[in-house]
């Protein structure tokens, strides 16, 4: 006998709304060095490893309301176009991490390799996407 189950779009618009839309996201730039953390450490666990100086800031901003896109078959909401520049000296990272304010856990990190050095004047921006499909 076959199954086949199917996930309404109104339910993954339930679902990315409760989740997503109208949070304020944060992204900051750490460095693990021998913290040891992973994406499953808390966000003060990387708030303490996180850049500073230099022009470093931490990037805030609010998660927009999405729409439902057929050909991907999930809804997604509008992308987050996270900007650093340095100053100064300049600054060196290998971890990018999301998080939700107010949340314990992190979203989710992206590892560099090797380190990024940002110099004075340089610009590196991140887009974090965030959809809910089944």
């Amino acid at each position: 006998m076959a199954r086949t189950v199917t996930v309404s779009q109104r339910e993954l618009k339930r679902a990315a709304a409760a989740a997503y839309e109208g949070k304020a996201i944060r992204v900051m730039l750490c460095n693990v060095g021998t913290s040891g953390n992973t994406a499953e450490s808390t966000v003060a666990a990387w708030q303490a490893v996180e850049v500073s100086g230099n022009g470093y800031a931490r990037f805030s901003g609010t998660v927009g309301t999405g729409a439902w896109d057929g050909t991907a078959a999930a809804y997604v909401l509008p992308d987050i176009d996270a900007a650093f520049t340095a100053s100064g000296s300049g600054f060196t990272y290998d971890t990018v991490v999301a998080y939700f304010n107010g949340e314990t856990y992190v979203h989710s990190i992206t590892v560099e390799s090797p380190n990024v050095v940002l110099a004075a004047g340089q610009t590196q921006t991140y887009r974090i996407s965030l959809r809910t499909d089944d």
